[in-house]
């Protein structure tokens, strides 16, 4: 068996154009949705982000105001202008890169932020409602990436994990319907930007979840790991995880991003010609044998693609939410 590839681009692109249709009925109303991003520095991190960020948002019919302050700073003058764009209304969402040097950023942003505006999900308000399902709030982006991906190839995951059970005699004919109801999921990590949001995500959704990371033992991780019809991995390391750790036929998303240094096959550095420098290559943890026993699997860089999508989605029910629009 090959995995058929769980085009995460697709999902991105469908995303990104019903974002627009929103987008176009807001500006028909009089409204601008605008986000607002904070950065510090020159980071060569934060440019790449805010570079695709705001091509992702210009394709959804967002526009984007930078706010660039100095690397120096000081966390007062970083509070002051930080407070006057939340209290903006022409902002809707506001994007703050971190970490931050030398500015505590839980004081700086987390209790500065609107959680109306809080569209990286950073705040505490919008991690409780997401415990208690309220449909108003606004979710990690990455953990929302990944259960798009699992909406939609719903069809698929389902004919992999359904066909010894058939229907669910306990669920409602609309609870059966959702693709999570009944699904047997594992997590590989319980960071409070994938596992535990996933977890949430999937539980309010009735999947059956477990969570284990990479500090759990590898027999009682594996434990988990064989009988789950999807695992969904995010773990630190390149090739941690490994065929013998999925049962055949799994479905697996591996949202992991590793940055390495990229080398021939004599060991010589390959060489970035327009930047003169070393390129990096993105790599997820599943090692290649995990290709040859799950039936689905999401390519590396795969689920990262689609998380501008959901800022922008993220961005335009912070727009609809601020305006008091259904």
């Amino acid at each position: 068996m090959s995995a058929q590839v769980l085009d995460c681009k697709l999902v991105a692109q469908s995303i990104s154009e019903q974002c627009k249709k929103e987008a176009d009925a807001l500006k028909a109303k009089g409204i601008v949705p605008k986000l607002g991003i904070f950065r510090v520095g020159e980071k060569g991190p934060d440019l790449s982000y805010e570079k695709g960020a705001t091509k992702s948002m210009n394709e959804a019919g967002i526009e984007v105001e930078v706010f660039a302050l100095p690397a120096e700073v000081s966390q007062e003058e970083y509070i002051e202008k930080f407070k006057a764009v939340n209290a903006d209304p022409a902002i809707h969402g506001i994007l703050a890169f971190r970490p931050l040097d030398n500015i505590d950023e839980n004081v700086a942003i987390g209790e500065n932020i609107s959680p109306l505006k809080d569209v990286d999900a950073c705040t505490s308000a919008n991690m409780g409602k997401l415990v208690i399902n309220d449909p108003t709030g606004l979710y990690p982006c990455t953990a929302s990436a990944i259960m798009e991906v699992i909406d939609y190839y719903g069809e698929q995951i389902k004919a992999v994990a359904r066909p010894k059970f058939g229907p669910n005699p306990l669920a409602k004919p609309e609870q059966d319907a959702d693709v999570c109801c009944g699904l047997d999921v594992c997590i590989i990590n319980n960071s409070n930007v994938i596992g535990k949001p996933v977890s949430m995500m999937l539980t309010n959704r009735f999947a059956s979840v477990s969570i284990v990371h990479h500090l759990t033992h590898p027999e009682i991780k594996n434990e988990y790991t064989q009988k789950a019809d999807v695992v969904i991995c995010a773990v630190p390391f390149k090739d941690s995880v490994t065929a013998d750790m999925i049962k055949e036929g799994a479905v697996v998303i591996d949202a992991a991003v590793i940055r390495e240094k990229a080398f021939d096959a004599d060991g010589q550095p390959i060489m970035n010609e327009k930047t003169g420098k070393q390129k990096i290559v993105t790599l997820g943890c599943c090692a290649a044998d995990v290709e040859e026993k799950a039936s689905w699997k999401t390519p590396v860089p795969g689920v990262g693609a689609i998380t501008s999508a959901i800022l922008a989605k993220n961005l335009i029910k912070a727009c609809k939410l601020q305006n008091n629009i259904q």
